[in-house]
Formats: structure tokens, sequence, C-alpha cells
């Protein structure tokens, strides 16, 4: 298992990465601004992955907000965005279970 973090003031990039076997390319990655956040679960490398949803969120689609990943800082739609102890959590049961954690709505980015 491989855990990488780095913060920047309130930005966060946490990713987990189990790689059990040689073959296992199975990583969560969380991103935080403050006290919100939003995750990425890919199954291998290329893959568009899952992406957290909110399910109470009622806003609009073009309502974001700004979080850094690979060092740049880019806008993501808020109906991603859930607190950021939420995603802090999902990330320790990816780590301890080796599996996506139910409690999170995942949204397939692979369909169109």
């Amino acid at each position: 298992m491989f855990i990488d973090s780095w913060e920047d003031g309130k930005y966060r990039e946490i990713w987990v990465e189990l790689h059990e076997t040689e073959e296992d390319e199975r990583a969560m990655c969380g991103l935080i601004n403050g006290d919100w956040g939003w995750l990425n679960y890919y199954a291998e490398e290329g893959d568009l992955g899952l992406s957290s949803r909110n399910p109470d969120y009622r806003g609009g689609e073009e309502d974001t907000m700004d979080f850094i990943t690979n060092g740049e800082l880019d806008p993501y739609p808020l109906a991603w965005v859930i607190p950021a102890a939420l995603v802090m959590e999902a990330l320790t049961y990816f780590e301890e279970n080796r599996k996506l954690p139910s409690f999170i709505t995942w949204h397939d980015d692979n369909l169109p």
C-alpha cells in the first residue's frame, strides 16, 4: 500500500494506492479545500474512474469550487463536493478494507 499526501494551506491532495499484487492498480484520491473535498477512484491506469457525488446538493450545475490537483488550481462542480471529514473517512476505509466505501455516492465517469 502506498499513501502520498501533500498540503498547501487549505488545499490537500491525498492518494491511497493499494498495489496488493503487481497487476493491482486500484487507487483513490481525495482533494480537499478547507472543510470540503471530493473523491476519485481508479481501478487501473487510464481508467476515467468513479467520482463522488453529493446526493443532497440542490444548486446549479455551473456552481464550482476550486481544488488543487497535480499542482494546478482547477474548478470542480459543487455537486461532486462532500465534507472533508467524509473524504478522510472514505480514504481510511479504502486503505483498511481494500474496497470502495458504500457510504459514498459514486458516479461512473466511464459512462457518457
